[in-house]
């Protein structure tokens, strides 16, 4: 699985090359504990170099490893065989050594030229050394140079001992684990790594021993940093969609950002919704059994899925740590795991965000938004690009600005506003079975709005490519919730008590659990407030607590009992 081939090797570009060797260089130095600022290299492949590519500078007592086995080493790295010939010519352009190996030799420092495109026997390789001390005899200290060559095997084999930069090259070369990702833009922000990220001194992370205050953005981070940078270490991420969550993780790894960052050529990520294969939980176990040092990142992970993960990552030998993140906020606390919880944005922070992001956003637009959006950057976002840079949207009502959210420039459907309301009566429903089965969901879903099964789930395809849908497996869940509520709200308004009740009537367990999660969040929506009512009367669904089912006790979650006792101090 985590495999690389000379072969490979040779698949890559001038420029792939050199950052190949610049990443390997600055993964050794973590591994030494040293800054990966030691390592030099980058501008442009063809720019007249001195004759090294990449070079590594270390005070004369820092560690040193088998592959920076000098304080300082100049690589010259060449996407082509080197010969006999070629090698002398590269070392001695004009018949005189070049500057920068007579540097290294005065520093006793190593030039070690890399070919990605030979590959050869031990003879051939103690051929190209003898060559290169052949070029180098008569100089001045050229007894304290050390000479290497790494044909495409050997630097396939320094690669094998780096798993996320495995996935880099085999992303590079057209040949990815699929799914799998090495550290990147994972978030789609659009700016990818030189992006930066913005933070305010609001208490948004919950964690573990919080207490209700919460922590600022930076703190959390620290926290978050200190736990995965140890073997074995678990943490859990949660919150609403839309907060920020992926983009959060990306920043661990990010050294303008607090202290303690996350070695990057440590990350190796997928999101579930991408289909990975292998599955997570193959390639935790190749892992933890191969004793790889790495941080493993599930995006939209399950709880199910995470203990599992969780159970392998403690395992004795391991190196692995583990960091799940979930858009859906549960109330178990996995054992053995930090659970972080993200809270929604400040105004002030998303009115910063949009400026930075949205080009020709007025302030005053920028402050309507965010304000609109609650905390929320996806919602932002969205709604800032339905915005002209010659039109003012502060004097537009909520139910105004969420229907230009909704529509994002595409013409006004009623139907899909109806399907989308169908949608947002459950938490999260499932979204592939068109049957009439008593598990079936989507016919129940569609018949409370008047249509079928196909038809619904031709309009959550549509949802989906408007990011107002989110798949995981079978799973699908409108969201934001600030969306997701809103419309919820204004289906309970449009549906009546009796299409209510036959739906509820047919649903499975499952799906009557994620319709009384949904109503949790409907505090101010009077028609939710009646339905509530009538399930706790006498003779309700949940009227009678000490007699209801297994099923019951489930609807009756902590923000339906809210609900409860809202109703009950009117």
């Amino acid at each position: 699985m985590f495999d690389v081939t000379g072969q490979d090797i040779s698949f890559l570009s001038d420029e792939d090359l050199r950052t190949l060797v610049g990443r390997l260089c600055e993964a050794e130095l973590r591994r030494l504990g040293l800054s990966p600022l030691c390592a030099s290299w980058g501008g442009n492949q063809n720019a007249t170099d001195g004759g090294v590519d990449v070079r590594v500078t270390l005070a004369e007592s820092a560690p040193l490893s088998a592959a920076l086995a000098r304080p300082n080493v100049g690589y010259q790295v060449k996407a082509e065989n080197m010969p006999r010939g070629k090698i002398v010519a590269e070392m001695k352009p004009d018949g005189t050594i070049r500057p920068s190996i007579l540097e290294l030799a005065a520093a006793r420092g190593s030039y070690i030229i890399v070919s990605s495109k030979g590959s050869f026997s031990d003879s051939a390789l103690a051929d190209r050394r003898r060559v290169m001390h052949d070029a180098v005899a008569g100089i001045a200290n050229c007894e304290d140079l050390h000479l290497d060559f790494y044909d495409r095997d050997r630097l396939a084999g320094w690669v094998r001992d780096h798993a996320s930069i495995i996935t880099w090259v085999r992303e590079r070369i057209g040949r990815p684990i699929s799914g799998w990702r090495p550290y990147d833009d994972w978030a789609a922000s659009h700016e990818g790594l030189a992006g930066t990220y913005l933070t305010d001194n609001s208490l948004r992370i919950q964690g573990p021993t919080s207490r209700g205050k919460g922590e600022s953005i930076v703190q959390g981070m620290e926290r978050l940093r200190r736990t995965l940078a140890a073997e074995r270490g678990v943490v859990r991420l949660v919150g609403l969609s839309g907060v920020g969550k992926t983009r959060l993780v990306q920043a661990l790894f990010d050294d303008r950002v607090g202290q303690f960052a996350l070695a990057p050529d440590l990350a190796i990520y997928t999101n579930l919704s991408d289909g990975p294969s292998p599955q997570p939980i193959a390639l935790i176990t190749e892992l933890v059994a191969e004793q790889r040092r790495q941080v493993l990142i599930v995006d939209n992970c399950t709880p199910d899925l995470h203990r599992r993960l969780a159970e392998v990552c403690a395992r004795t030998g391991s190196r692995v740590s583990l960091l799940t993140v979930e858009y859906d906020v549960r109330e178990d606390q996995p054992e053995g795991t930090d659970v972080f919880e993200l809270q929604p944005s400040s105004d002030d922070l998303i009115e910063k965000l949009l400026q930075h992001r949205v080009t020709g956003l007025s302030q005053v637009n920028a402050r309507s938004i965010a304000t609109f959006a609650s905390g929320n950057a996806r919602v932002a976002l969205a709604l800032a690009h339905t915005v002209d840079s010659h039109e003012s949207v502060a004097s537009l009502k909520d139910a105004e600005l969420f229907e230009r959210l909704f529509h994002q420039r595409q013409e006004s459907s009623s139907s899909l506003l109806l399907s989308a309301q169908a949608c947002s009566l459950a938490y999260s429903f499932q979204g592939e079975d068109l049957g009439p089965g008593a598990e079936a969901e989507l016919s129940k879903l569609a018949a409370v709005v008047g249509k079928d099964a196909r038809t619904l789930y031709a309009d959550i395809a549509e949802l989906k490519r408007r990011d107002l849908v989110q798949q995981r497996g079978v799973w699908r869940a409108l969201l934001p919730h600030a969306i997701a509520n809103r419309l919820a709200a204004m289906a309970l308004e449009n549906i009546s008590s009796q299409d209510f009740d036959q739906l509820i009537g047919s649903a499975s367990a499952r799906l009557l659990k994620s319709i009384s999660r949904r109503l949790g969040y409907l505090h101010t929506s009077l028609a939710a407030q009646s339905i509530v009512k009538r399930w706790l009367a006498d003779e309700g669904l949940l009227g009678r607590v000490e007699e209801v089912n297994e099923t019951g006790r489930g609807m009756l979650n902590r923000r339906v009992r809210r609900q409860a006792d809202r109703l009950q101090s009117y």
